[in-house]
């Protein structure tokens, strides 16, 4: 058995040993000494002698008694001896990387999450959670994927589309799949008032008192069936709007609805209120009547009247007295013919000295025509319904013509108006259901516009009405 003692517990012994053979020796047997218990002990270990190596022996330390454990530092305890890199890993607490991407054109989802290491599986996780609302199969350039991934397990944790200022999707991991929620924001609503006095122009002008030109197209649009902007703007004009702007965490992040807006003209005031119905939301008079009109007041952008309606004008070709019973608004070759109203084609084709010709029957014994034109658009035949605004034809110099344009006439019970001055009909008067509720509001939001004018505004306003 002492051959498995290790060399320095003999040494141990051995020193032990010549110590109390001293003690025995100097100590007189015959003198009279207290007896005191004396014990000694060893801990012996068994160890196999070939795993020894005397000359190149390393001695291990215990610090203390309890089991080796993980520290934070990756050292185990009770001995200086680095843990294995692996098992440091699994036992630290995780940690997440967040990451964002903008989309670009043709860009798609898994093109976009591979180049940042997100495995297919989670990939199509992904893609069964949006299966049915396609939010993701539908991404638009500009639009942004916020999303945070585990740099432990190389897992995506969370992806956020963001579509806009106010809409957003997200998806968050549950388990071995993704719950998917939309989500959308309400921005603060605020009602500003701008008005403008025209000198050069209604968008110069416009634009100068602080109207945006969205805004400012906006309302030519509400006043363009009453108003030609083209021929009708004089110096002097002016126009008053209430209009909403959004406001998202304290900063404006766009303009909403106008509310009501009004235009003075040459002497004539208009106001126009918003008003949403069964039928949608559209703009009316005070008293309830449409603003918007059964037929456009121009049915093409033109530069200039080439030639204006006259029952006795001189004939450019024919240097005769001939009645000119429309209006010829000249324009570029090409330039798109709309449809001055709803209706149904009654003639397309070729009419003697008119060239290429469309007339739109409108009902109601309403009549319009389209002349010299270059061609005609996809769809546009005999019988087929036409919505107002639908483009039907193109301007030409087809027939007698001097120069490309568009020869516009308009007839009421088979007698030819001035397109220019004629007054146009309202569309559908409001249902009377809606007529209740809209009144009282009409005037609560013209005395809101009133309140608003400036002093100078006002006084041009008391000034028409004397």
């Amino acid at each position: 058995m002492i051959k498995f003692l290790p060399t320095k517990h003999l040494l141990l012994i051995a020193v032990v040993c010549v110590f109390l053979a001293i003690v025995l020796i100097a100590i007189p047997a015959d003198e009279a000494i207290e007896e005191t218990p004396f014990s000694i002990s060893a801990n012996l270990q068994m160890v196999d002698q070939s795993e020894i190596n005397l000359s190149n022996q390393q001695e291990l330390t215990p610090k203390s008694h309890i089991m080796p454990s993980i520290t934070n530092t990756g050292i185990i305890s009770g001995y200086d001896v680095p843990a294995p890199e692996n098992l440091i890993k699994k036992n630290s607490p995780a940690t997440f990387k967040d990451h964002s991407i903008t989309v670009n054109a043709g860009d798609s989802l898994s093109k976009l999450l591979s180049s940042k290491g997100i495995t297919p599986q989670d990939i199509y996780k992904l893609s069964q959670a949006d299966k049915k609302q396609k939010s993701l199969l539908r991404m638009m350039p500009g639009q942004v994927l916020n999303f945070t991934t585990n740099e432990k397990t190389g897992e995506l944790t969370k992806l956020i589309l963001v579509q806009n200022l106010l809409n957003s999707v997200t998806f968050e991991r549950q388990n071995n799949a993704f719950k998917r929620s939309a989500i959308s924001r309400t921005p603060d609503i605020v009602h500003t008032y701008k008005e403008a006095e025209i000198n050069s122009s209604l968008f110069v002008d416009g634009l100068k008192a602080g109207i945006s030109q969205p805004l400012i197209i906006e309302i030519a649009n509400i006043f363009g069936w009453d108003i030609d902007f083209a021929l009708d703007i004089r110096k002097g004009d002016s126009l008053s709007v209430l209009y909403e702007e959004k406001f998202l965490d304290g900063e404006k992040i766009g303009n909403g609805n106008i509310i009501a807006a009004q235009f003075i003209n040459n002497g004539r005031t208009f106001q126009a209120i918003r008003f949403k119905t069964k039928k949608g939301a559209h703009y009316y008079t005070p008293d309830g009547l449409a603003m918007r009109k059964a037929f456009i007041r121009t049915p093409v952008d033109f530069t200039r009247i080439s030639s204006k309606f006259n029952p006795n004008r001189l004939h450019p070709i024919f240097k005769t007295s001939r009645p000119h019973r429309g209006v010829d608004y000249a324009a570029a070759s090409g330039t798109p013919v709309k449809a001055a109203g709803d209706g149904k084609i009654s003639f397309v084709g070729k009419q003697n000295g008119y060239g290429n010709v469309v007339i739109i029957d409108h009902g109601r014994g309403y009549q319009t025509l389209y002349a010299h034109l270059r061609g005609f658009a996809r769809g546009v035949k005999r019988g087929a319904r036409v919505k107002q605004g639908k483009i039907i034809a193109y301007v030409g110099q087809t027939g007698w013509a001097t120069g490309p344009h568009l020869h516009y006439e308009f007839r009421i019970n088979g007698v030819h108006k001035n397109p220019v001055t004629v007054k146009l009909p309202n569309d559908d008067p409001m249902p009377k259901s809606d007529l209740k509720r809209y009144l009282p509001y009409a005037q609560q939001v013209i005395a809101t516009l009133t309140n608003s004018h400036s002093p100078s505004f006002a006084r041009k306003l008391a000034a028409l009405k004397q």
